[in-house]
This record gives structure tokens, sequence and C-alpha cells, in this order.
């Protein structure tokens, strides 16, 4: 560990040779809206709905993030780290052997336990503190109405839905013994005493990414009272019976053609840090305020106390966190640019083809390019149904220049050969520059860089006609005889155009025999020749249900995973890999098998991962206190405020390393950045953090900030107080 003498010692070393020049600097404009955020999202983004059981889209994501807590959630940038939210602390045991449930045919391996926090508020203090009554509530209504829940159904029951539990398919629509014994395992899987909330798991293993299930917003926890005093005949209502009633609420038997907690208006009573004012279809926005009452309290930078001032700088202060946060998809891209360079909005959504004219805007700060967690690739059909109307499809084998065998990316002896030529076709960097105007990336496979499994060490496809013609040429006779192939993309997809329309040209160019074209359908038609397995190839993305590395090996590899089954893909081996991998614990073990799906991935080569986009982050220099974790899909104000907070080299301010506003960088400066050394701004924050000491905004006061503070010694500027 490094002392605060050594830390000392460093700066005096430094201030030797230090001695720099007075700065120039404009003074900002005046902060509008001290205490509101205003967030210009793109046309149509609107929450489907407030209802965390009917939760299956990214669009109501940030809804559900402001106004509801989960048990934990993820500490701050990272995707592999959790903070307590209502959860205290948590423990994992495992059953060796498993305990057999005898009502239900279950043998649970683990039991993930959580200890819930007490004296946290609801919205409304009418319904009360938060009891493990309501956790319990919440996670067994997502189950019921099982819309889009095999996130809980997976570890829980070891199935994907009501009706295929325990590997098995079941009946409990037409069978009511099966209906029984279904409503028991969920049920028995998540259970309460007064002080904790545990879930049984009944899937072999840990089942690694749980946290990261618990972590997302369909795993958001509301008051069980108050949903039952809605009175709402859509809402499940809480208890078990003789186990043959929950089936009625599921989704697709009542279907409601509204979600229940938006029927007929959309209402939310979570413990968040903001509560729910209006979600105005008709206007195009949602806005919510802030919850005095919320446990965390609102924190205070420098006295690490909650509900006082903030500290003044310079004869000035910020207001203070925001209580206001408005989101509005009702301006098109023309309207919301001239808002946000006229100051009327904070965060503006820009949209790719669009960043260059942003970018070096006075008061406009771009954070990125960053890392997302979406990823877009071209999947093989490994056995082409042959009564495709997209081109001629010969049988198993068999070589024609008019069309190409059904096994032609499946056949057991050639068809790698072929996935691998097409994939070495693929001009990828032109295709990034071209479609994504060169904010992408590409990974290797769909396990992508910001996983925590991800393997930097496997190598990628690349652009490669020589190996094209030669993985080609392995399969006896096609060179000569020739084939014809329609790729097809869906009509308005510049990106899936763009690459059937490379492929086409590169392989036609190769042997006059070869017959590519590039076709457009509509979308619904794609999407069905895709599931219908009518097409050679087709080209889909992914954005995951949570960042964790099974997410998008299961979609991806797994037999039964979403884009494998349209590819008819099946390995055993993959499969054995890829349950291994979610039953083993986090860490090195883990991240090996994962490294070995990573490798069979490039030498099977069922797919491949065309890129990783990019994202940037636009938002007044006046916002402080934002930072970037891909998971969030919006903006989580809670620890934000409005106030002139500058980092190293930029625009605006006349002296980044001036503490205390007072026109000089000195030893007061220098030393109140030393007492801060350590300190990181969470959450949670550290007692000691004060936001200008971290001078080049990486969210924690170190050598960098001493040491530029240290450099600055002795540069003066202008006195510059900032607006309040």
């Amino acid at each position: 560990m490094r002392t605060l003498s050594a830390v000392s010692g460093m700066i005096l070393v430094i201030l030797v040779f230090s001695l720099l020049s007075r700065s120039a600097f404009t003074a900002p404009p005046p902060i509008e809206r001290p205490m509101e955020i205003i967030s210009a999202t793109f046309e149509e983004a609107s929450p489907d709905t407030v209802d965390p059981a009917f939760f299956c889209d990214t669009l109501q994501c940030e809804l559900l993030m402001n106004c509801y807590d989960t048990l934990v959630f993820y500490d701050g940038e990272r995707l592999d780290r959790y903070m307590p939210q209502l959860a205290t602390e948590w423990n994992l045991k495992t059953h060796n052997p498993p305990l057999h449930q005898a009502d239900t045919g279950l043998d649970w391996y683990a039991t993930y336990t959580f200890k819930i926090r007490t004296g946290v508020q609801f919205h409304d203090p009418l319904w009360g503190n938060l009891t493990t009554t309501d956790v319990e509530f919440c996670f067994e209504r997502g189950m019921v109405s099982d819309r889009s829940k095999w996130m809980f159904y997976e570890p829980l029951l070891n199935g994907e839905n009501a009706e295929y539990v325990n590997q098995k398919n079941v009946d409990p629509e037409n069978n009511l013994a099966e209906r029984v014994i279904v409503g028991k395992m969920i049920d028995h899987a998540i259970q309460s005493n007064s002080t904790h909330v545990w879930f049984n798991l009944a899937y072999p293993g840990v089942y690694a990414p749980f946290l990261q299930i618990l972590a997302q917003q369909w795993s958001s926890i509301y008051s069980e009272a108050w949903a039952l005093s809605l009175g709402r005949p859509t809402m499940w209502p809480g208890t078990w019976g003789d186990y043959t009633g929950w089936y009625d609420y599921r989704y697709d038997i009542y279907n409601p053609a509204t979600p229940t907690l938006d029927d007929p208006t959309p209402v939310e009573m979570g413990t968040g840090p903001f509560i729910l004012d209006n979600l105005n279809r008709t206007n195009k926005f949602w806005d919510a305020h802030r919850f005095t009452g919320y446990w965390r309290g609102w924190y205070n930078a420098t006295t690490s106390t909650y509900g006082v001032g903030w500290p003044t700088y310079g004869g000035s202060k910020p207001a203070g966190y925001i209580d206001h946060y408005k989101v509005s998809w009702a301006w098109d891209w023309p309207t919301r640019s001239a808002m946000f360079l006229a100051g009327d909005v904070d965060y503006c959504a820009v949209p790719l083809q669009y960043i260059g004219s942003m970018l070096g805007q006075p008061n406009i700060r771009c954070t990125g390019p960053l890392l997302s967690m979406g990823v877009e690739a071209l999947f093989y059909n490994f056995n082409i149904d042959p009564t495709s109307p997209y081109g001629t499809v010969y049988g198993y084998g068999v070589l024609g220049e008019n069309g190409i065998p059904r096994d032609f990316f499946g056949n057991s002896f050639y068809g790698i050969w072929m996935r691998k030529a097409f994939s070495s076709a693929i001009d990828y960097t032109g295709l990034i520059n071209t479609v994504c105007l060169g904010e992408a990336i590409q990974p290797a496979t769909a396990i992508i860089p910001g996983l925590p499994q991800y393997d930097g060490t496997i190598q990628k496809y690349t652009y490669n006609l020589t190996k094209t013609e030669e993985y080609l040429k392995k399969w006896p006779g096609l060179w000569n005889t020739g084939f014809t192939m329609q790729l097809i993309y869906d009509t308005g997809n510049s990106t899936r155009q763009t690459l059937t329309e490379m492929l086409r040209d590169k392989l036609n160019g190769m042997n006059p025999k070869f017959h590519v074209s590039s076709v457009g359908i509509n979308d619904r038609s794609y999407n069905d020749a895709a599931h219908n397995r009518t097409l050679a190839l087709f080209q889909y993305g992914w954005w995951p249900d949570y960042p964790d590395a099974h997410d998008y090996a299961y979609a991806f590899y797994y037999s039964y995973g979403n884009y494998a089954w349209f590819q008819d893909y099946s390995s055993a081996s993959m499969d054995a890999l890829i349950e291994q991998g979610v039953a083993t614990p986090d860490g090195p073990a883990r991240n090996l098998i994962y490294k070995q799906i990573q490798q069979r991935v490039i030498d099977d080569c069922p797919s491949v991962a065309l890129f990783q986009p990019l994202e940037r982050h636009f938002e007044q220099s006046w916002i402080c206190g934002w930072y970037y974790n891909p998971m969030y899909s919006g903006y989580y104000p809670a620890n934000q405020w409005k106030w002139y907070y500058i980092p190293e080299n930029s625009t605006g301010n006349p002296l980044s390393y001036d503490v205390n506003y007072d026109g000089k960088t000195d030893m007061k400066d220098i030393g109140t950045t030393a007492a801060s050394f350590g300190a990181i701004f969470g959450p949670p924050m550290s007692a000691k953090w004060i936001y200008r000491c971290d001078f080049n905004n990486d969210r924690k006061i170190d050598m960098k900030d001493i040491g530029g503070a240290a450099k600055n010694f002795c540069k003066t500027s202008p006195v510059w107080v900032p607006s309040p």
C-alpha cells in the first residue's frame, strides 16, 4: 500500500519541474434548468409498459431502472461485479447430492439466499415499507405471467417456460395434474421468511449468470398490497390454493390488450430514486421526479452526509442532484439537434450519420467511441428446405450449376469448407466503414469484447479471397460445376443489403460458373424464411438479455438456442461445453471453458460475427456524474447534477486543476487532491470523494490527478465563477 507520505514525496519531485503559463478561456453559458435533465431520444422510442412482469424490451429499461430497485445492481461500469440494493448481503450454497423434491420431481442443485434490506419505503407511504413477501410475490408473478421469463425458468426450473420444465414437455393447460406440479415448482422455487428470500435452482450447477438476471429490470420489486389493491382482473392474486388457478393468469391465456399495470393508465409503486409522473404516449414523453424518501439518501459530495447543502467553490455551487427527469421521443433529428445546440435538452441521441456534425460543437461533450454489447452476425443454414422459393435446392450432396445442395453449408464432409469460404470472402473493414461509418469493431465470435469471459487471443476470420478459392475447391467438382444462390436481405436494411451485395460481387468475380444474386424481400417474409429454414444464409443482430457469455453462447451455438435452431446447427460437444460453462462458478475455470467455446466456433464456423457496434454519448458540458454502463439502455440520473465540472483538456474551464476556483493552482489544490487520494465516485461514493479533484473524469482520484495538479503548480488564470 502506498502511504500518503510517499505520495507527497512524488509531488515534491514533480514540483521541481513545474512552472507553467497563464491559460486563456471563454466563460461557458449559464446553466439551464439546474435541477432538471431532459433527454431527447430517438423518434418512436416509446416504452411499451411500466409492468416488470411484462418487461421484454430495452425501450422500457430506462423507465423501470429509475423507478424500481432490484435485489442487486451493477457496480458502476462493471458488468461482473454487483453492489447491494434491496438485498444487503447474499450467499450461494450448493447441494451435493442435490435436494430431491418428491412432490414435483425436481432436484435442487444450489440455493441463492438474500437478506432483504429493512426500512425501505415505497413511493407512497400508504403502502409502508418493503417486505420479503413483496419480493417473493414479484418473482412468482413474473413466472406465472411467463412473459419472456425464460431467464427465471432456466435456472429455477431447468426449462424454458411453463410448458417445458425439468427438461420435459408438459401440458398444464389441458392436464390438471401437470398444472398442479408446475404451480408447486414455481411456489417452491422462490421462498421467504421474515428476513430473507431464497431461490432454489433446479439447473444442474450454480448457474453462474444468476446475479446478472437479478440485476436486470425484469427483476424489479414493487408493493404486493398496492398491486392487489388496484382491483385489476388480470392481476394474479398471489395465492396458490389448489395450484390450478395460477394458469389463468398466463399472458397467452388471458392475453390482455394492455399490460396489467398500464390499464387504464400506467402506474408504479417501486422503491427507486424517482417517482413516475407521466407516461404520455400521445405527447411522446415520460417524466419522473425525485423520491425524497429514497432509502439510499441523496449524497453530499463533501461532507459525506445526507440532506445538507452542496459545497461552494469560487463563490458558486451546484444546485444539487436533479429532482426532475424527462425523456422525450417527440422530436426528429433536425428539431432535437437544434434544441441540443441551443441548450434546451441535456442529452441527445445522435444518429450515426450525424456524429461528425456534432463533434467539437461549443459546450457539447462527446464520450466515446464506447463498446456496446450488441453484435451482428451471418448464419449458415445447415439444412435448407428444398421447397424454398429462393432458388433451386438440390438433394443432399448434389451439385449443379443452377442451384445448391440442401446441405451446401451443412454437409458433414465439405460444409465446413463452404462456411469458411464465405467467411473469408467478407471484407469486414469495408463493411464496417460502409454501414457503420467506422463506428464498430470486428470480434472473433459472438462472445464479444466487454464480456468478462471474452478471450482476446482467439483469431478471427479475415478477408482473404485466396483462402475462399482454396476452401471452395475442397468440395470435389464444385469449382468446375459451379452453383447458383440467392442471398436474401430484408428491404430497407442497408447492413444486410450491403453484405449480400459484397458477397455477390466477390464470388461472381471468382468464377463464371458462380451465379450469386442479392434479392430484397419485406421484413416479415425475411423473418419467416429464416425461421422456416428456406434461406441459404441469413443475418441477425443480438442484444443480450444479460451481459454474460452464456446469453450469447446459448443463442448462437446451443442446439436449441434462438439462432442455432433456425440454422439446424447442432453439436453435442458444443452443447456439453455450453452446459458446463453456465454450471461453473465465475473464475479461471469458467473462463477456460468459454475460451474453448470461442476456439471451437472458429474451428467449426457455424456462423461468423460481422461487427460489434460502438456508441457515443453526447451531453451538455454542464452535466456531471454520468458514467457508461452498456446495459443501462438509457440513463440513470440518480447520481447526476449540473455544474461546470470540466475534465482536464476540456474547453471552457480556465484552469481545470484549480480545485477551489481562486484563479491559481497552488498547494491548497494539490493538498486537497492528495487528501482525496484513493476516493472513487462509486456507487457507492467514497466518503472523501471531491468531484473537482477528479481532473481526468475517470471516476477515481489517483496519481494521474495528483500528478496533473502538480505539473500545473503556479499556473494562473482570471478568477472564474461558474454559473450557479
